[in-house]
């Protein structure tokens, strides 16, 4: 069973060598977890999709069938392979693919299509497939504050001052006062200017007449 494993990839090998290569594989290389799912696509790039077909070239480079489907999209799936592999075909989009569900570490391998066409077989370029093992998660503790660390103290709230009036000052009761008692003093300084300048006006006055009857 190997050895026609085998030969038949040999037949491809040359086949494409010989040929110019008309299905394209994407992608080259997929990493994924394990319990992941993955998708290789193959599309044909001129002519119709007739037999198509799925193999895994694994790290002993044994050659397992995986899955296949003929002109009128008839599946069949090779030995132990589960509904985790499912082939999917579009006539119209000239493409074929194939999904694994929940991956395995024992999917890891080199995956290849392949299509015969008119008594020739064509290949695809491959795909890696790297499964790794589904990395732990780690739950870190709460944080916790040890005792005798450094104490933050709490400066006390200021409270703004009150401003008054429209022009944003603030002044105290106080200093009103001052100045109102300042505004006084400066009023009253200057009614007994007025009022002595007048006095001694009319003095200057009485002075011409008292001398003149003199």
């Amino acid at each position: 069973m190997y050895l026609l494993g085998y030969i038949w990839m040999l037949g491809c090998w040359i086949e494409s060598a010989q040929a110019e290569s008309i299905l394209q594989q994407t992608p080259r290389e997929i990493v994924t977890t394990k319990g992941g799912q993955i998708k290789l696509s193959c599309n044909l790039k001129k002519g119709s999709l007739e037999e198509i077909f799925w193999y895994k070239l694994d790290g002993n480079s044994e050659a397992h069938f995986l899955k296949s489907a003929s002109i009128l999209n008839k599946q069949t799936s090779g030995e132990g392979i589960t509904e985790r592999f499912v082939l999917t075909k579009d006539t119209f989009r000239l493409s074929f693919s194939l999904s694994i569900q929940n991956t395995l570490l024992s999917d890891n391998g080199t995956y290849y299509c392949l299509m015969i066409k008119s008594y020739s077989m064509y290949m695809g370029s491959g795909t890696a497939v790297i499964v790794v093992p589904e990395q732990e998660k780690v739950t870190l503790p709460p944080p916790t504050t040890k005792s005798g660390g450094i104490n933050r103290v709490t400066q006390p709230k200021v409270r703004p001052k009150k401003k008054a009036g429209s022009h944003g000052y603030a002044c105290n009761w106080s200093i009103w006062v001052s100045l109102a008692v300042c505004n006084l003093m400066l009023l009253t300084s200057v009614i007994f200017v007025v009022i002595k300048h007048k006095i001694q006006s009319k003095g200057w006055r009485r002075c011409p007449h008292q001398l003149r009857k003199r």
